[in-house]
């Protein structure tokens, strides 16, 4: 009976979702030229296959998170529409992306018998995204000053992307059988007292590798995000205050010796801190966004109606710029409402498991989509320098899409556990 309820809420949650998704589509068609009738098969083919997934977690019987899969299909048919309003082709990809990604959602619940079993596999999890990571480095391109991408035929993609999924699941199956261990202060480093060295020295030197590996490929961005990663899972495997005081202390150092050794790293920062000194060159497209925001004032242009092609990249990179422009304070504020909440459902999966590495699997995951978010929504608003990674579920990028759906499939099916007496 509460799988049929909580079903039954995520069907008339999606029906809604799917409403909001076409009349955002209707206003950026009606303003579009010329019209192409077949262009709602765009947004009309992601409902169904959201549809899909419910009717399959309905047969499946799973008392999942009813809240979750609608308050994806909201960013995500949100984006549908933006995408095709900036550039037809990015749309038509975001759809097929976002297909593939959430058959990868519904393969998670439908084929893992639990998250928990996944325990014992944390080292080729460990393995397979350092290869991943080493992959782009040998033989990647390099897009924008990052060598971050892959090339396959005609499919071009990140390999940091599942890679960062991999390594959440990693690193909570190292943390969830050391976790007493890593809040013993037995060995003193100067006026620091830290675990031993044989429980903490394997997965600093893990977690070094990684971030070498990034910083080889100047993937910068990325490897702040497997930082944040690393920072999250550890403090909450061993809640200790000077583990956080140690990663930002770190992380300023970080950043500083970024400043010294790369200069695309320097070019942003200064950009930063003042991007109308160089708004005819490095700076054009920060600037141009920051424009856009403003021109949105309170409720914004109206979909179609403004000029967010001027913005460089905006696709990939600032598409929340766009969105702005043209629904204003009010729509930014909704939208980020819908990432909120789905941070707030991601934790409350993770938390509600009675395992230890679901629970650090979750927040990993939970925290890598609040952490991404807030790095390019700062980026954008310059709160933070400007980086090159997507707003997941909104911007134009497959492998993000793929692996954040990907990421979310195993949330559903921890919430489902935590919910199973």
């Amino acid at each position: 009976m509460k799988t049929t309820g909580a079903r039954r809420t995520e069907g008339a949650l999606l029906s809604s979702a799917f409403v909001l998704g076409g009349l955002a589509f209707a206003a950026v068609w009606a303003a579009s030229r010329p019209l192409e009738p077949l262009a709602w098969l765009y947004p009309l083919t992601v409902s169904v296959a959201f549809w899909l997934v419910h009717l399959a977690l309905v047969k499946l019987d799973l008392t999942a998170d009813e809240l979750l899969l609608p308050l994806l299909a909201v960013p995500l048919l949100l984006s549908v529409a933006t995408l095709y309003r900036l550039d037809r082709w990015s749309a038509f990809w975001q759809v097929v992306w976002a297909i593939l990604g959430l058959g990868l959602a519904l393969a998670v619940p439908a084929f893992l018998p639990g998250v928990a079993g996944l325990k014992r596999w944390w080292p080729a999890f460990l393995v397979l995204g350092l290869v991943l990571l080493a992959a782009t480095l040998l033989f990647g391109v390099e897009v924008y000053g990052a060598r971050s991408w892959l090339v396959l035929g005609p499919v071009r993609f990140q390999p940091s992307e599942p890679a960062k999924v991999l390594f959440s699941l990693a690193l909570a199956g190292y943390l969830a059988g050391r976790k007493e261990l890593l809040m013993v202060r037995g060995w003193r480093l100067g006026p620091l007292t830290l675990p031993h060295p044989a429980y903490f020295g394997p997965l600093l030197l893990v977690v070094l590798l990684a971030l070498v590996l990034m910083v080889g490929q100047r993937d910068l961005g990325t490897a702040l995000l497997m930082f944040g990663l690393f920072a999250c899972e550890l403090y909450v495997a061993a809640p200790r205050l000077d583990y956080l005081l140690l990663g930002a202390a770190a992380l300023l150092g970080g950043g500083a010796i970024g400043y010294r050794l790369f200069g695309h790293v320097r070019a942003r920062i200064d950009v930063w801190l003042n991007p109308w000194a160089q708004a005819s060159g490095p700076g054009y497209q920060l600037v141009q966004s920051l424009l856009a925001i403003s021109a949105g004032g309170l409720l914004g242009a109206g979909l179609g109606q403004g000029q967010p092609l001027l913005i460089p990249a905006v696709t990939t990179d600032l598409t929340f710029a766009a969105w702005a422009e043209e629904t204003g304070l009010a729509g930014s504020l909704a939208l980020l409402a819908v990432y909120l909440l789905l941070t707030e459902r991601g934790f409350r999966a993770a938390l509600s498991s009675r395992d230890s590495f679901s629970t650090l699997a979750g927040v990993g995951i939970s925290g890598l989509f609040a952490l991404q978010s807030l790095v390019i929504l700062g980026g954008a608003l310059r709160l933070i320098p400007l980086t090159g990674v997507t707003l997941p579920l909104f911007n134009y990028g497959g492998s993000s899409l793929v692996s954040t759906l990907g990421g979310f499939g195993l949330l559903l099916l921890i919430s489902a556990e935590g919910r199973t007496p």
